[in-house]
């Protein structure tokens, strides 16, 4: 089974999430997955963008399927323990990104930067590295019910990669915002005039 996708309101944000946390399941139950939680996205950009989407997890399930040998109750099996992480992560996920944001527009404020709420920043980002590990520790040992070591090794390799990849595409993607005035202080977007 596919994990439910929260989708944020820009497109291309909410592609680079899905990606980022994709569940991997076989392609038969992709295509009945619905995201009933996910607020609606209007337009055809938002529809290919969905489609896009759709064929990356599928495209996905199969090189994880193919690398690491999984047969279909496998497959199952490893939606299910991805269900079961998904919130936890998302939670995760956005908590970095709002605590990297914050700190890298209190760095960017040089001598006026707030240094007791840099220090309470550094703080959480810590505890989110901490739970992060946690999690994947607490992932492992599911994981291992049904993987040999090698297969979890294999999994975590790819699950690493991607979210590597998609962290440099995200940074890309606000550089470019940044040169073209895109994004103001902090990363955040730049209001309308």
């Amino acid at each position: 089974m596919i994990r439910r996708i929260v989708w944020l309101v820009r497109p291309l944000a909410a592609s680079l999430t899905a990606a980022a946390l994709s569940v991997l399941a076989p392609p038969a139950q992709l295509s009945a997955q619905r995201v009933d939680s996910a607020p609606a996205r209007v337009g055809a950009s938002a529809q290919q963008g969905g489609g896009l989407e759709r064929q990356f997890r599928e495209r996905l399930a199969e090189v994880v399927r193919r690398r690491l040998n999984l047969d279909d109750a496998q497959m199952r099996q490893l939606g299910e323990v991805n269900n079961r992480f998904e919130r936890d992560r998302m939670i995760l996920l956005r908590d970095e990104r709002r605590v990297r944001q914050s700190l890298r527009a209190e760095v960017l404020a040089g001598d006026s930067a707030n240094q007791s709420k840099v220090s309470g920043l550094l703080d959480q980002a810590l505890k989110i590295q901490q739970r992060r590990l946690e999690l994947t520790a607490e992932e492992q040992r599911e994981l291992s019910a049904f993987m040999t070591p090698v297969q979890r090794a294999k999994y975590f390799a790819i699950q690493d990669d991607l979210r590597r990849r998609m962290e440099e595409l995200r940074q890309n993607r606000q550089e470019r915002q940044r040169r073209t005035g895109a994004l103001g202080p902090g990363g955040r977007r730049a209001p309308l005039p």
